[in-house]
């Protein structure tokens, strides 16, 4: 084989890898849909309680904005929510969902409203 044929067959392969999302890697940031929102409103207490001691309620309700996912053994979620109240707050909360389909918080963060949702 020659090299153009070589980096072809790689350009291809690279393609559909991120088409399909690679396991263990860190997929495309998409849009929450339902299934987002009910991860999020399904787990909302234990979000609350995982928040940093400086931040008091009463808190409003939470609204999944846009996540991206981690295909391990289930799926880590990301999600950008938004809390709403008179100020509102923006979090970046993971999410783990076994291969039983239950869910978990795995860890939830403070951030800005245009922080990019990376691993954490």
């Amino acid at each position: 084989m020659n090299a153009l044929t070589i980096v072809t067959l790689g350009l291809i392969l690279a393609v559909v890898a991120e088409s399909r999302g690679i396991t263990g890697g860190l997929g495309p940031q998409q849009f929450a849909g339902p299934g987002e929102q009910a991860l999020v409103q399904t787990n909302r207490d234990a979000i609350l309680r995982k928040l940093p001691s400086f931040m008091s309620g009463p808190f409003g309700p939470l609204k999944a904005l846009v996540y991206r996912k981690q295909v391990v053994k289930g799926t880590n979620y990301f999600i950008k929510v938004k809390m709403m109240g008179v100020q509102p707050r923006f979090l970046h909360v993971k999410i783990y969902t076994g291969l039983n389909n239950r869910s978990h918080i795995k860890d939830v963060e403070v951030r800005a409203q245009y922080d990019p949702i990376e691993f954490f």
